[in-house]
């Protein structure tokens, strides 16, 4: 009896080999790839460490029963149950093995050419390019820094996603979000690695020296590139590329002036934490807000996706929803605000709207496309001309300043004569790639090719 109690837990402990020849097969969280098993996903994975281990508790707990001379039936019975406890472990080492290779297939049958590699956290940015790369037909995918934002990304998009290093097979990487962490993805493959950044603004970080780790790097217009210069980075030329503005697509340009009353969309950027680098109006929102409202003005009310920790923030955002909520109630007009407001395509409220009120933004840079009257908060400016002169998206807006003194007379223009249209119409073209915009993602999709092929 005690032979065959070992006798089976020898053979148990056989497939030991195959146990650890299965676990050192290993395959990327991956999501959305045709062909993928449905495992693909999951990262609750058996370790052969942790097989090891039973086996080795089986091993000593029969022998332990032999020494201290068990009935022979307690002895076979426990080796027989420890036998198959340590089968069924192996088989399933044996399944993940065969879904990984099984992953790792899927993935190289996709063969993407394209890549947008992500370590940024709201993943928004990757909606912001994916549907003109999705509409050039050529084979891509996404690629999450950490296993938390590779879960977060595939429950977003549809999109192919992998967790980890860019595949073999990808010849471009588009970067939307300038994190610190694209310096690994560079590091690790021979893709050409390209900066899209996810907008144009004078925020103090859109000239950063960061983007010269890129191959390439990505602008609206020639705007972009003078702020380089001016910021002091300098870029060689051949490592620059206008784009325009693929986002722009679809906004419907103005044909005459704001009517009275206007609907006002009004998209504040989000509040920094320190304050000396806030250039968000949500500080004096509600004041803004107010003035609409006593004007008669209707207001789509789109805060920023991003800032949710700042508590006042928040708190004012509350308090625009209730003064919006109560004057809808009170007037009938129909004011946007919250969730609803937050959810509808940016390019719906900008055709929606008939002026933009906003901060430095990216929003703003493509809102010139629809060459409507733009309100620009001077978070850090008590002038209007200082404002301007720091902040070249401002040369065609009305500007408020930061103790809202210009708030009245901003709005007079804004919504009356509007002075600056002739303005606007040059710094559209500065801003969004030159005069030729009726195709705003034709030069994105055809470097998408280029850079493909």
């Amino acid at each position: 009896m005690i032979i065959a109690a070992l006798l089976v837990l020898v053979m148990g402990l056989a497939t030991g080999f195959g146990a650890r020849a299965n676990a050192s097969v290993t395959a990327p969280l991956a999501a959305h790839f045709p062909g993928l098993p449905e495992s693909s996903g999951q990262a609750n994975r058996l370790r052969f460490r942790t097989w090891e281990r039973e086996a080795l508790v089986s091993v000593i707990f029969v022998v332990g029963l032999i020494l201290i001379d068990a009935a022979p039936w307690a002895v076979l019975l426990v080796a027989v149950i420890s036998t198959f406890a340590i089968a069924a472990g192996t088989r399933r080492l044996h399944d993940q093995a065969k879904d990984a290779r099984a992953v790792t297939q899927a993935i190289e049958a996709y063969a993407p050419r394209v890549a947008i590699p992500y370590a940024g956290k709201v993943g928004v940015h990757v909606g912001m390019w994916s549907p003109w790369i999705d509409r050039t037909g050529i084979p891509w995918c996404v690629v999450a820094r950490t296993p938390a934002v590779f879960h977060q990304l595939a429950a977003m998009y549809e999109i192919p996603i992998v967790q980890g290093d860019i595949p073999g097979s990808v010849r471009v990487a588009f970067y939307p979000h300038g994190a610190s962490a694209n310096a690994a993805f560079i590091e690790t493959s021979d893709a050409t690695h390209v900066f899209l950044g996810h907008g144009d603004s004078d925020k103090p970080l859109s000239a950063s020296e960061r983007v010269l780790q890129y191959d390439l790097i990505t602008v609206a217009g020639q705007a972009a590139i003078d702020r380089f210069a001016a910021s002091g980075v300098h870029v060689p030329a051949e490592k620059l590329r206008i784009i325009g503005r693929p986002q722009t697509e679809g906004i419907v340009p103005a044909t005459g002036s704001a009517p009275n009353p206007a609907t006002v969309l009004y998209a504040p950027t989000w509040r920094h934490a320190d304050d000396t680098l806030n250039v968000s109006s949500l500080a004096v929102a509600d004041k803004i807000v107010q003035e609409l409202l006593d004007r008669g003005c209707t207001v789509h009310f789109r805060r920023h996706f991003a800032g949710v920790n700042h508590l006042e923030a928040e708190a004012m955002i509350a308090n625009v929803n209730r003064l919006l909520a109560d004057d809808a109630q009170a007037t009938g007009r129909p004011h946007q605000w919250g969730p609803d407001a937050m959810d509808r395509p940016l390019i719906d409220a900008f055709n929606d709207a008939d002026i933009m009120v906003s901060d430095v933004s990216g929003i703003v840079v493509d809102f010139m496309a629809s060459m409507k009257p733009l309100v620009m908060y001077a978070a850090q400016f008590a002038d209007a001309d200082a404002f301007r002169a720091s902040h070249p998206t401002a040369t065609g807006a009305y500007v408020i300043t930061s103790d809202l003194a210009s708030l009245g007379s901003a709005l007079d223009d804004a919504l009356g004569d509007d002075p600056l249209a002739s303005v606007r119409a040059q710094q559209a073209s500065y801003f969004l790639g030159g005069d030729d915009r009726a195709k705003p993602a034709q030069r994105f999709m055809e470097l998408i090719h280029e850079l493909s092929g």
